[in-house]
């Protein structure tokens, strides 16, 4: 007995150590784990309607479950994430009503933060949209995975530059959840989504004080990215059928 005592002491701190080692990184593991599922949902690996085992997430990455629902919770906060009764967390799927909703209040919006980045802007923020779209471009070139999610950061990149902090977070929730929506309806032979040629032009009419242009040139980008979904293909499929769904 004295023998099997020093090894069953030395276990259990080994797993409260994984377990402290996790709060006292650098990077929070809920940040680890926020990434990873963002990542995995707009890049298609983790579908809409999928479920989230909360569990399993913990194990995994070797944290509590209280701190993976933290994670879900924020997830949900920002409609990526959305919680069933006595059946858990799933990728949210916004049926066809809710996703042209989403597309109309996002170019309310998007409109007024590029009118404020226009007025708001210096030449080195203007330089930075261009260096942005350069590095988008060779994503596109390369075929990296999750372009559209990379596509985004442009959008969110303006509604920063707005200068007008509350719009800007509500921006950003809207564009997020359009690349939720881009993963659940772009038509199978859509290959470019969000055409970073436009993205150029919308940096060039806002350098050069072409306001209106701006947002007009912002209204086709957005209709180039609607035409790219198809909502009758997806929207048909039965309700009934989610929740069965892994």
């Amino acid at each position: 007995m004295k023998k099997n005592t020093p090894a069953k002491r030395e276990a259990e701190p080994t797993r409260s150590d994984a377990f402290a080692k996790a709060r006292r990184g650098p990077e929070p593991a809920e940040v680890e784990v926020f990434d990873a599922l963002t990542r995995a949902i707009v890049t298609k690996q983790i579908r809409p309607g999928s479920r989230i085992r909360e569990a399993a997430l913990a194990t995994s990455f070797g944290i509590s479950r209280a701190r993976v629902r933290r994670v879900l919770q924020k997830l949900a906060e920002l409609d990526v994430i959305e919680f069933r009764f006595n059946l858990g967390a799933f990728v949210s799927r916004p049926t066809p009503d809710e996703a042209r909703a989403v597309f109309r209040t996002r170019r309310v919006l998007e409109a007024e933060a590029i009118r404020s980045a226009a007025a708001a802007c210096e030449p080195k923020d203007f330089d930075a949209l261009r260096a942005f779209v350069v590095r988008e471009t060779h994503a596109f070139e390369t075929n990296q995975p999750g372009v559209n999610a990379i596509s985004s950061g442009f959008h969110a990149m303006v509604a920063d530059l707005s200068g007008n902090p509350v719009l800007a977070k509500i921006l950003k929730q809207l564009i997020q959840r359009c690349v939720l929506i881009q993963a659940l309806y772009e038509r199978q032979d859509q290959k470019t989504i969000c055409l970073v040629d436009e993205h150029s032009e919308l940096v060039e009419l806002m350098r050069g004080g072409r306001v209106d242009a701006a947002v007009d040139a912002l209204e086709h980008h957005l209709d180039h990215i609607e035409q790219s979904l198809d909502y009758d293909r997806r929207g048909a499929l039965d309700e009934r059928l989610l929740s069965s769904v892994l």
